[in-house]
């Protein structure tokens, strides 16, 4: 640490630095939101699955209007920026409890542990002031100066998919299924309302492609509605939520309704960082509770307790007279198009009671978690060898023991789990730092097979944190100036027999990426990521085989701002896969990507034009694309050709801006795109969206 006398020195020749980078302070205001857009794109590397991304965008675009005051800043605000590690924060909460209050955010510098593209990376998204603002809560000011925005958004494919296509009355009687009942566009609208990090309010309500509009089913117009209420630090009252809200405790191994990082290019960011209890303005519509919860802050303990109960979409099983007796199972698409579905929308209830007890102090946290959970009808599965240890039933329970402390250059976290039937789960992890340039973290993890959490959402393989066992290791090292390397290796096994493998399995996953940034508008990138796992594969004797099945991606990444309107992005990336003893797939995928600000109009456009070629689907490649605020769009690269699309913001004024988004896939090899009722006939497959965002 700097001395306080060393500490004075520093700070003329820090306010010098700042003056020097104010065109580059100035550049990086402007580059903020594509920040955001490379960590997103980071988290969403690690899973194929569709995400709804809001709330990490939501968290970091707050900072971006409302930037967090880094000297009065807790731990708990800090790890709201996804960027820091715990080593990072740690370091940044001694550095101002030792040497005060930062005069300049360049003297982020100065803290042990960040490095000049940290320090730039998080500028857009902090503050600094040297006497604490007024915390205290005023009605007066919640009215007078809150924030208020609406947003209202379509969009829609323009090429016909069959679900759409027309049909005889007699051929729609013999199946109802064969057609969707509504529209194939898409509406959304949003009302959002805050007051610094005091008050939440929000509306969502959302329209699917193919769902009804103010007819038939929904009458009252949208298919999902939602609404949130959050008010925060009254009094000891922490938090208290109403209406939709998210639980969020312990490394999720039996709560976390909501999405969780697994493998990413930051390594060392592997401990999830609970939030408990906060609003849900999402529209994914069934992670989320619906009812009342609170958070209790009493010194060293907080105190939290949730009630939620509401409908669900589940596979009716057995029927009479309308009268539900069992499900097969829980329907989580979120998509009420056809009968069949409509059928199946809010078929049960389902109500939830829990809460958690934390003591923090210090660098030493333990919590203790409990949940339960009930439905109105039995789940009856038809029992297969795989999914014999699965939960039915009409409720469970589920109680875990997390904890986080940490000692000189170490920390470790963790929780164990117990759910009702007596399955177990325990998750352990560790983080070190060996040298200034040298940073391990490791985390085992072990599910017993008969392990049941519906809510559970912790570090896994697999969909569901149960029967697996594994260990990761990732290490983070900055060997010269300007260059980064990071890697982990995660090795798995599942001992018992899982969907798609008759057999106990195993795989592992290892990655490697090397960053070098040689100025600060120029970062580039190497990448290589390779996954193996045991699959089945049918033999010539009609019997199921175990075979490794194996995808090796390499991909390289550069990115430049060649002045305050003009950035550019290149990348280029290849695939290859196989599966046993059959042949191998590649693949290659290349985009150039354009960002450009108008000087003397209100008007920025970002572009794309991509070329990919792959063997087969099994080789494909995903991509994050730009998109309009709170949209995300993470397609698959398969086949052969093109994929183009362009975004235009234009700001109308003070009070309202304007998004317009068109993109089109062309395959030159196909002359059919998908299947079933999305099936279109032909070569391209074009969307368009619009938005349009109201403040007041």
């Amino acid at each position: 640490m700097v001395s306080k006398k060393g500490k004075i020195k520093y700070i003329a020749f820090l306010i010098l630095l700042f003056i020097l980078y104010n065109k580059s302070f100035a550049q990086q205001e402007s580059a903020s939101k594509q920040t955001l857009e490379d960590l997103i794109e980071n988290i969403a590397s690690s899973t194929d699955a569709e995400i709804d991304y809001t709330s990490l965008y939501e968290d970091l675009n707050l900072y971006l209007n409302e930037p967090l005051n880094i000297n009065t800043a807790n731990k708990e605000d800090l790890e709201k920026l996804q960027f820091l590690n715990d080593f990072q924060i740690n370091s940044l909460l001694d550095y101002i409890k030792k040497n005060g209050s930062m005069l300049t955010l360049y003297e982020l510098q100065l803290v042990y542990g960040f490095s000049m593209d940290d320090v730039m990376n998080i500028l857009p998204f902090i503050t600094i002031s040297a006497t604490p603002t007024d915390q205290r809560f005023k009605f007066k000011n919640a009215l007078k100066y809150g924030n208020n925005q609406l947003f209202l958004r379509g969009q829609e494919a323009l090429e016909e998919q069959v679900g759409y296509s027309s049909i005889s009355d007699s051929a729609l009687l013999e199946n109802p299924n064969s057609r969707y009942l509504g529209s194939s566009y898409k509406v959304y609208a949003k009302y959002k309302y805050n007051y610094k990090n005091k008050i939440y309010l929000g509306i969502t309500a959302e329209k699917d492609p193919g769902e009804e509009f103010f007819t038939g089913n929904n009458k009252n117009g949208f298919d999902y509605y939602s609404a949130h209420l959050q008010i925060n630090d009254i009094g000891i009252i922490k938090t208290i939520t109403l209406g939709d809200y998210q639980a969020k405790f312990g490394q999720g191994l039996i709560l976390w309704s909501d999405m969780g990082l697994g493998k990413t290019p930051y390594v060392l960011n592997i401990r999830k960082k609970a939030q408990g209890l906060r609003k849900y303005s999402s529209t994914n519509e069934n992670v989320f509770m619906r009812g009342v919860g609170t958070t209790v802050a009493l010194k060293d303990f907080e105190i939290s307790a949730f009630y939620s109960k509401k409908k669900i979409d589940a596979n009716i099983q057995d029927s009479t007279d309308n009268d539900i007796s069992s499900v097969s199972s829980f329907q989580s698409s979120g998509y009420h198009t056809i009968p069949s579905e409509i059928i199946d929308k809010d078929a049960i209830g389902e109500q939830l009671i829990g809460g958690n007890i934390s003591y923090n102090h210090s660098r030493f946290k333990i919590g203790v978690t409990g949940l339960n959970y009930r439905y109105d009808v039995n789940l009856v599965k038809d029992t297969t060898p795989e999914n014999q240890f699965d939960f039915q039933g009409k409720q469970n329970s589920n109680l875990s023991l997390d904890y986080q402390f940490g000692f000189w250059d170490f920390s470790f976290f963790g929780e164990e789990a117990i759910s009702e039937n007596g399955g177990k789960a325990f998750l352990n992890g560790m983080l070190v730092n060996l040298a200034p340039q040298v940073s391990l973290s490791a985390m085992h993890r072990f599910y017993e097979k008969n392990y049941q959490a519906n809510y559970g959402n912790a570090f896994a393989e697999s969909s569901s944190n149960s029967n697996e066992t594994g260990l990761y290791l990732g290490i983070e090292i900055h060997p010269i100036r300007l260059w980064t390397i990071t890697a982990y290796f995660d090795s798995y096994k599942f001992p018992w027999i899982k969907t798609g493998v008759d057999a106990p399995s195993s795989g592992n996953e290892w990655f490697f990426q090397t960053d070098y940034n040689p100025t600060r508008n120029v970062s580039m990138y190497f990448r290589i990521k390779n996954e193996e796992k045991q699959v089945n594969q049918s033999s010539t004797l009609g019997i199921d085989e175990q075979v490794t099945q194996n995808n090796l991606k390499l991909r390289f990444h550069l990115g430049s701002r060649i002045n305050e309107q003009l950035s550019l992005k290149n990348r280029i990336e290849t695939s290859r896969f196989n599966e046993g003893s059959g042949s191998l797939s590649y693949g290659y995928m290349i985009y150039q990507d354009i960002f450009y600000n108008f000087k003397k109009i209100p008007l920025s456009l970002n572009m794309r034009f991509a070329v990919f070629d792959t063997d087969s689907y099994d080789a494909r490649i995903y991509a994050y694309e730009s998109d309009i605020l709170y949209a995300f769009s993470i397609p698959a690269y398969y086949s052969k050709g093109t994929r183009t699309y362009f975004n235009l913001k234009y700001t109308l004024s003070d009070f309202i801006d304007i998004w317009l988004r068109y993109s089109q896939t062309y395959f030159s090899d196909l002359d059919v795109i998908s299947s079933g009722l999305n099936q279109i006939n032909g070569n391209t497959k074009s969307e368009i969206k619009a938005q349009v965002r109201i403040k007041f």
